[in-house]
This record gives structure tokens, sequence and C-alpha cells, in this order.
């Protein structure tokens, strides 16, 4: 199945996260370390991508940019290319370092509290991962951004940006500020269980359930315009289109009832009833086509043309072959007729 493309837009903000090829090291040694930070910053120099925050682990990163020139991929592709090259080129290595597509979540800014807790999540991923014991120096593990937010703007990396979060934060950019920024990051950190610090739920949204599956990390005011602007015109995909599988428990509600009157309409067609899914076989066509049909619809928002529809349905699925699905298609194209007017009254597309 083809790559769903990436969202880009001018000063879109993401959480990028890539780990290990099979969850391996992509760091070896401080010199190494080094090496990836050095390369971050000549991405940011020769993109133009902002910087926000850093957390280097030794099997992965995360990073907080944002892209003014609406640039990810290009950054990225630059990123990840040159520092494996410098990576296997040094340790004598050769081959893939990362595990496959490094994964970018678009962050709602603009005051919202959704950068501003992501800022904190990315900081604190040493402690959850133990290496920042109780009362030692909260910021001395040196390989997150936080060292750099301590410093002053004068000997900060040159392409490392911090006056947006420590302004959310409610800090200055002063000496004062910077040490208020490190308390407030300090009082979110519950010693008793340190493995959750930073795993908020923020306005009904998981962050942790967000970096792992989902692909923006907003308000469903956010998430509706990304949609409008990239999710039908551009065919997103998965990531964008599983939108609809939303936080909100009206949302929620509302797709169940959509989804019942597709399989409800479905059946009707077919001449089935409700009982006889649980005796048919797993690869019967027709309950594969309706189980396919109700998931993309609701996924890809694909109601103009069924027969698209389908075929991407089945690119997700090895319940029915390619070349099987478009005989049935090509043999009975009724069923596409009936059932593309049955999920455009379902879901009342025009």
């Amino acid at each position: 199945m083809p790559r769903s493309p990436r969202i880009e837009y001018p000063h879109a903000i993401y959480h990028v996260l890539a780990r290990g090829n099979r969850r391996g090291a992509i760091v070896l040694d401080d010199d190494d370390r080094w090496m990836l930070i050095r390369t971050l910053g000549e991405m940011a120099k020769r993109t133009g991508i902002l910087v926000h925050a850093y957390a280097l682990m030794d099997n992965h990163y995360h990073f907080v940019i944002e892209t003014p020139r609406g640039n990810l991929v290009a950054g990225m592709q630059w990123f990840q290319t040159t520092y494996t090259q410098r990576f296997n080129a040094k340790n004598g290595l050769w081959g893939h370092l990362f595990g496959g597509r490094y994964k970018a979540i678009v962050v709602q800014g603009g005051g919202e509290g959704y950068f501003r807790r992501l800022i904190d999540y990315v900081h604190l991923n040493p402690v959850r991962a133990g290496l920042v014991p109780e009362g030692g120096g909260f910021d001395d593990y040196q390989w997150t951004s936080l060292r750099e937010y301590r410093k002053p703007p004068s000997k900060r990396f040159p392409w490392m940006r911090s006056v947006e979060a420590l302004a959310e934060m409610g800090c200055k950019d002063t000496p004062a500020g910077r040490r208020k920024f490190i308390e407030r990051l300090e009082t979110l950190v519950d010693w008793t269980s340190p493995t959750e610090a930073g795993r908020i739920v923020w306005k009904g949204q998981s962050l942790q359930s967000t970096l792992r599956r989902g692909w923006y990390f907003g308000t469903q005011e956010f998430r509706e315009r990304l949609l409008a602007k990239f999710g039908v015109e551009e065919g997103i995909g998965e990531r964008v289109a599983k939108v609809i599988r939303s936080n909100d428990a009206s949302a929620r509600d509302r797709d169940r009832s959509v989804g019942a009157r597709i399989i409800a309409a479905g059946l009707d067609h077919f001449g089935l009833a409700k009982e006889d899914l649980n005796s048919m076989q797993k690869n019967d066509w027709r309950k594969a086509m309706l189980a396919m049909i109700y998931f993309s619809a609701l996924y890809f928002r694909i109601f103009k043309d069924l027969k698209i529809l389908c075929y991407k349905a089945f690119q997700r699925r090895a319940v029915l072959r390619s070349e099987r699905i478009n005989k049935l298609i090509d043999r009975r194209p009724e069923i596409c007729e009936v059932l593309k007017v049955t999920v455009a009254q379902a879901l009342r597309v025009s």
C-alpha cells in the first residue's frame, strides 16, 4: 500500500519520533550523541526549521520542531540520511539505522496548552526512563534541550528556540525566569511513580496514546481545520482519516450510529440477517466487503466513487486479494451502485 503523504504547511509544529532499526541503538557513545545533535543543528540551519525541544535516548529520539517553510519532509529526510551515513562511517557499519518511517504528529500551538504539555513530555523523557534519580540534578542529563533552556541566549546553540516555550510557561528569558522553568518542571514529577511523568490527559486527549497511535494533538476545531485542508482534497489516508475516531464522546456515538446504518443497509441489500454474520466464513466476500466499506467510509471519507473506496479498503487488509475484488466489482457493478447510495445516505453526504 502506498505511504500516506505527510501533513505539511508553513509554521506547522510537530512532535517527531524515530527509533532504531529493530529498536536497536542509534548512538553507541557520547561522540555519536554529539554528532546527532550537531546534525540536527545543521538541518535547522539548512532548512530554516525551528527546534523547540529534543530528547536523545540510546535507541530513539524526540524532537519538537516547527517548519516556517512547510518543509518537514525535506528537513527530516536530510537529517536521517545524513546522520545514518555519518554514524555508519564512524562506526564501520552499513545499512539502515532507523526502523521504518519517523512518526510526525501535528501539534496545535496558539496558547491552547498543547504545545506546553508536549515540551514537558519531551523534557521528562529521561525521568520516565529512570535516568534521573530523585534528589539528583534534574537537568543534569545532558542529552535533552533542557540544558539549553538553562543557558542565557548568548550561550545556547544558535539554532535552538526556547523563547516560545518559556513564554508558554509564563517564564521570561532571564536567570530567574529560566530557574522558574526548571522548578516548574520538577513539580510535575511524582517520585513515587516517575515512569508516569509527563503522561497526561489534556482536554480529553491522552498525550501518550496520541504520540503512539494518533496523528494530531489539539482541539477538535484544530482537527477539523486540518481535515478541511488536507483530509479530503489531499487524500492523506489512514493517518489523517482516522480523525473520525474522535476522543469526543458525542462524536463516537455518532460514528456508531452511522456504522449501524451502513451495516443494516448492506445486510438488507445482500438479503442477510445480522445473525448470519456469525455463521459466515471470515473470507466470505459479502462479509468482507461490508466490513471494509464500513471502516473505509469512516476512515477515508471517500464517498463519490465506491470502487476507489473498495480498492483502498482491500489494499489495507488481505481478506481478499486485489485481483479478486477487481473481478468482483467488474462482474457485479450493481453492488457498487447500491452500496454507494447506501453509504452516502448513511453519512448524509450529497
